[in-house]
C-alpha cells in the first residue's frame, strides 16, 4: 500500500490533533512514466511528445 493511500494509525491521529496537521488527498496525473500534481504541466508534456513524433 503506498503512503497515499495507507490507513493512518489511531496514534499517527493523535499526534496529528496534538500538532494540527491535516491530512489532504493529492491527484496525481500520469503520463508516461511520470506523475504530475498539475494537469497543466502533464498536458503539456504530452503535447511536447506529440509534437516530437510529428517531426
Amino acid at each position: 500500500m503506498n503512503q497515499d493511500t495507507e490507513a493512518l494509525q489511531a496514534k499517527d491521529v493523535e499526534e496529528m490533533a496534538k500538532y494540527g496537521i491535516v491530512r489532504q488527498p493529492v491527484d496525481y496525473f500520469l503520463f508516461d512514466t511520470f506523475r504530475y500534481t498539475s494537469l497543466k504541466d502533464a498536458v503539456a508534456q504530452a503535447k511536447r511528445c506529440e509534437n516530437a513524433t510529428e517531426v
